[in-house]
C-alpha cells in the first residue's frame, strides 16, 4: 500500500490538489488587481460614453467579476487544483470586489485615524474569506466533476492524470 491508497494521501491529494498553490497565489493576486481596477475602468469607459458615473454599475461589476472567478475556480479545479488552492484563488477577486462595494472609499486612506480604516479594511476582507471558502469549495467540486465528464479520469481508482508525478514515476518504473 502507497501513501498515494491510503486515505491521508488521497485526503492531501483533494486539499492540494495536483496543480500547487504557486499558480493559484499568482491568479489571485493578478485577479485582486485586474478586479479592483475594473470598477474604475468601466466608469472611465462610461463616462467618456457620456453615461453618468454613478453607483448603477456597482452592483453589474461586481455581478460579472464574481461570475468569472466562480468560472476560473471550476476550471482550475478541473486541471486537478486542490480544494485550498482552490479557495486562495478565489480569494483575490472576492476581495477586491467586496472592498470596492462595501469597504472604505478607494484610494484614500484616513492617516489620521488609521484604526477606523483598519476595521473598514477587516470586514470586507472577513467577508471575502467567507465567500472565497464558499466559491472555492462549490468549484472545486464542480470542477472536479466536469473533470470526471471530460473523460480524463483521474478520479478512478489506480489512475493518475498524465503528466502527474505518480503516472511519471510508474511509467519509468515500468521501463
Amino acid at each position: 500500500m502507497t501513501a498515494d491508497d491510503d486515505g491521508a494521501g488521497r485526503l492531501t491529494r483533494v486539499a492540494l490538489g495536483e496543480t500547487g498553490f504557486e499558480r493559484a497565489a499568482v491568479w489571485s493576486a493578478v485577479g485582486f488587481a485586474v478586479s479592483y481596477v475594473a470598477f474604475d475602468a468601466v466608469g472611465l469607459v462610461g463616462s467618456i460614453a457620456g453615461l453618468s458615473p454613478a453607483a448603477g454599475v456597482v452592483a453589474p461589476v461586481a455581478a460579472l467579476l464574481a461570475a468569472l472567478t466562480a468560472v476560473g475556480t471550476v476550471a482550475f479545479a478541473a486541471v486537478g487544483g486542490g480544494a485550498l488552492p482552490a479557495v486562495l484563488l478565489a480569494y483575490g477577486p472576492l476581495a477586491a470586489v467586496l472592498l470596492r462595494t462595501i469597504g472604505p472609499t478607494p484610494y484614500a486612506i484616513d492617516v489620521a485615524d488609521p484604526v477606523s480604516f483598519g476595521i473598514a479594511v477587516a470586514e470586507p476582507l472577513g467577508a471575502a474569506l467567507a465567500a472565497a471558502v464558499a466559491v472555492g469549495l462549490a468549484g472545486y467540486a464542480v470542477g472536479r466533476v466536469v473533470a470526471g465528464i471530460g473523460g480524463e479520469g483521474g478520479d478512478a481508482e489506480g489512475s493518475e492524470p498524465a503528466g502527474s508525478a505518480a503516472a511519471d514515476g510508474n511509467a519509468e518504473a515500468n521501463d
